[in-house]
């Protein structure tokens, strides 16, 4: 009887723990989400501009000599961000009730974001060039590192989708599961 009344007990409390693991979690406390705070303003943007060259050029430890090229770099990183600020206050001064522009026009607007971008990205490559040939090995493995955008400011563009985040290489794909 003894043996009957615990196997009955295990078996109650093994339903109750599968009923309470079943049940479906609270939803979260409400609280500001990214949504309800205040846009970032240009003065915003350019200071944490100016946090991430000053951050660029702390973990690099450049020398003299490097500092001297690091200007036409910094030039073209400011130019980059400014270009970003400008396309970012277009956007928000557009009426939000005004009509959806057509495919053309929004192959257009996406030709003409192109063409700004690799201007953008010319002016870095050749301003970075000499820059680069001046820098030692660590500084050439941490430069890449240094300038990735961070993860909070990649916005819906970012090229890996979360792969980066969990130690996976751009383009690598999960395992997939084993069958057993």
């Amino acid at each position: 009887m003894k043996t009957f009344a615990l196997i009955s007990a295990a078996s109650a409390l093994i339903i109750a723990g599968t009923v309470a693991y079943a049940q479906p979690a609270p939803p979260p406390a409400a609280g500001p989400g990214p949504r309800d705070r205040a846009p970032m303003t240009r003065a915003d943007l350019d200071s944490l501009t100016d946090a991430r060259i000053a951050a660029i050029q702390a973990g690099l430890k450049l020398t003299p000599a490097q500092q001297a090229l690091w200007a036409p770099v910094e030039q073209a990183l400011r130019a980059s961000a400014a270009s970003r600020a400008e396309l970012m206050e277009k956007r928000r001064e557009r009426d939000p009730s005004a009509a959806r522009p057509d495919f053309m026009q929004r192959l257009e607007q996406r030709s003409e974001w192109a063409s700004k971008n690799a201007a953008s990205a010319t002016g870095l490559a050749t301003a970075m060039k000499p820059f680069w040939a001046s820098l030692d090995d660590r500084q050439k493995r941490l430069l890449p590192i240094l300038m990735r955008p961070a993860s909070g400011m990649r916005g819906h563009h970012a090229r890996s989708r979360g792969d980066r985040q969990h130690g996976m290489k751009q383009g690598q794909r999960a395992p997939a599961p084993q069958a057993q």
